[in-house]
């Protein structure tokens, strides 16, 4: 149960975040509720409490989706329609800016994966960038690995990554197209069950769940727990449900099909082009798939600081992507709120007592958590 503390410092970072993003927070003042007639204010809680029992009820069947599908599904290797030989070849796109102590590790990792046609397109904004010496050294210690280092980006494309990697994309050889960013460790598992999906005719694109690899510090666990309990908890639902829930650090898809809806370019117009673009794809009716090995964001351990910064960010993107869901449905579906929302409800319909329903209900979260945890912590001998 060592995940209790994290799972804690998550919940209050994540009011703090919600603090940070929002401008202003209007709370209705209780005083209103005595300018309601008693029948009122009767119906009024019974819907509240109502709603309490629904979003508990989800979030439980989204969490044992999660942690049963998850059993079932994590890292189970993909059989090949053809041969391995005949698999298509991919195009693996390297946005990079500047150099991190485990930038070569990531990078090597690409060399080194056994695949039978690819090629690593590494995107710098400009000449001066410390990368290109690793990238260079690189290419030198694995010359029979086909690659092409690409300097500058494309005018007129708003979002910085985007800008960076338009000339690799313009200039790919392969129909599969896999973009992973710096913070990516890959391996011939994950380009194998990636490939192998996307060989289905109505497949568009195969994505990676975040995670994060093992690092020490009390920063990284705070990540890991994030990534391996918090945010699996539906992202591994929706995938597993067929809903439309992608994010862009690892994702591979045919260019043919990006393509029909205006090509990664176009969606350079926009911040999260990710969420842009896979929106884009599923609305035209292409499947979107999560690959059966999360993602492997390896890079040093950092502060609680830079941490909660990054995350206040990605929250602000998504406040004004989906102010509703990132706003409201998250932070009420949340462990600690959801818990003490249907504590309230089960006490007003049946009497129930709160402190023990509460208590029960967090020892049963921390012990799925530890099942999901292992279950996408469970790197086999990738490689």
């Amino acid at each position: 149960m060592l995940i209790a503390i994290p799972e804690i410092v998550v919940f209050l970072m994540f009011v703090l975040l919600m603090l940070e993003a929002i401008p202003e927070i209007v709370v209705l003042p209780d005083v209103m509720m005595y300018f309601l007639d008693e029948q009122t204010r009767s119906y009024f809680i019974f819907f509240v409490a109502v709603i309490g029992l629904v979003i508990y009820a989800m979030m439980a069947f989204f969490l044992l989706v999660s942690v049963i599908g998850g059993r079932f599904y994590l890292h189970k290797k993909s059989d090949p329609i053809v041969l391995a030989d005949s698999l298509p070849g991919v195009s693996i796109i390297k946005p990079l800016m500047g150099v991190d102590p485990l930038l070569e590790e990531n990078l090597e990792s690409h060399f080194k994966m056994k695949y039978p046609k690819f090629e690593l397109l590494f995107c710098v904004q400009d000449d001066q960038d410390d990368a290109i010496n690793l990238v260079n050294r690189l290419q030198e210690k694995y010359p029979s690995v086909d690659t092409r280092l690409f300097i500058g980006g494309k005018d007129g494309i708003i979002n910085p990554m985007v800008h960076n990697m338009a000339p690799a994309y313009d200039n790919v050889k392969y129909e599969y197209v896999w973009i992973s960013t710096s913070r990516i460790k890959a391996s011939t598992d994950i380009i194998m069950d990636m490939a192998c999906k996307l060989q289905k005719p109505n497949v568009a694109l195969c994505h990676q769940m975040p995670f994060t690899t093992d690092q020490k510090g009390f920063a990284a666990s705070i990540e890991k727990i994030y990534f391996g309990c918090a945010a699996a908890r539906y992202y591994l639902a929706f995938n597993i449900l067929g809903l439309c829930c992608c994010t862009g650090m690892s994702y591979m898809f045919k260019k043919e099909k990006l393509d029909e809806v205006n090509g990664l370019n176009w969606y350079g117009r926009y911040l999260a082009e990710d969420f842009f673009l896979t929106t884009a794809l599923h609305e035209k009716g292409h499947k979107l798939v999560l690959s059966a090995f999360p993602a492997q964001q390896n890079v040093p351990s950092s502060s609680i600081r830079s941490y909660k910064d990054r995350m206040v960010r990605w929250l602000r993107l998504r406040l004004n992507m989906m102010p509703v869901v990132s706003g409201i449905c998250e932070p009420l579906s949340d462990v600690f709120p959801v818990g003490i929302y249907a504590s309230w409800s089960l006490w007003h319909f049946f009497g129930i007592n709160p402190y023990y329903f509460f208590s029960a209900h967090i020892l049963v979260i921390l012990l799925l958590d530890y099942i999901m945890l292992k279950n996408v912590q469970k790197f086999p001998a990738l490689q």
